[in-house]
């Protein structure tokens, strides 16, 4: 059974949490005042400034803790993106539940304030602003809210601030077109240029090169006539002298042997009998 009323009881305490972090009632209750000192003007790049909210009563006897909820609104330009928002209490930064909805963004409290708001005291929210530096000009309005443990809104107050924007880029520079270069003709040599030329090269001694070329070229013909390869015309020469010698004895000897006389055959006694 006790597990159970803890349940209960856990279950309701967290309903009541998620009731006051998302839609807080906007009707407010008599007897509080807030009051809102914010700067005029925000400067694109320049260090945060700070927006302060101060909820006080002088009618409730009864102290209670006060949950703050922020409403910021961008108009003119200036987006979400361009701007930082940071809760700071007792010098560092308390956590936030953000909720976006176009350009209107809610910022609530996750716990609730350290301070305790009573008869005579007052309980302070404080918020430090900037913007980047290309943020565009613009405006920026901030309502904010003080809220009960049961997220019934106690008391509300709005404000307005400028913004300046970033300085814009300076415009690219457009490069200058480079003439294109003109190729100047060149001139031909005169006949007293050629004879100048003509005997420079001929005063001038002759270049390593000129005198290596001829000498690697003696080299390699001397090369080439002391090479160990036999030559063929000597032999060819011989043998087809032979052929030559043997062709001409061969048609003497035939030419000969046509000169002499063809011997008749010398009858004989034996005749045959018919």
């Amino acid at each position: 059974m006790r597990h159970r009323v803890a349940l209960v009881l856990t279950a309701l305490a967290v309903a009541t949490v998620a009731v006051a972090l998302a839609a807080p009632a906007n009707a407010a209750l008599p007897g509080f005042q807030v009051k809102i000192s914010a700067p005029g003007q925000f400067k694109a790049g320049a260090n945060a400034k700070t927006v302060q909210a101060v909820v006080s009563t002088d009618t409730v006897r009864r102290c209670q803790k006060v949950r703050w909820s922020m409403l910021l609104r961008v108009a003119d330009g200036v987006t979400f993106d361009d701007v930082k928002v940071t809760r700071i209490e007792d010098g560092g930064e308390f956590a936030l539940q953000s909720q976006i909805n176009g350009d209107i963004a809610r910022l609530t409290d996750v716990q609730f304030d350290p301070g305790q708001l009573c008869r005579g005291s007052t309980v302070t929210s404080r918020y430090d602003i900037s913007f980047g530096a290309d943020a565009p000009a613009g405006r920026i309005t901030y309502q904010i809210q003080a809220l009960n443990a049961a997220g019934v809104v106690l008391q509300e107050a709005a404000a307005t601030s400028q913004v300046e924007g970033g300085a814009a880029a300076p415009p690219k520079a457009t490069p200058t077109p480079t003439p294109p270069k003109t190729t100047k003709p060149t001139p031909e040599p005169s006949e007293s240029q050629d004879a100048d030329a003509a005997g420079a090269a001929t005063d001038d001694p002759p270049s390593d090169a000129a005198a290596v070329l001829p000498t690697q070229d003696v080299q390699a013909n001397n090369a080439a006539g002391e090479s160990n390869v036999p030559s063929l015309l000597g032999p060819g020469l011989i043998v087809g002298a032979l052929f030559v010698f043997v062709g001409i004895g061969i048609l003497l000897r035939l030419r000969l042997r046509n000169r002499e006389p063809k011997r008749q055959p010398t009858p004989t006694s034996f005749y045959p009998t018919y």
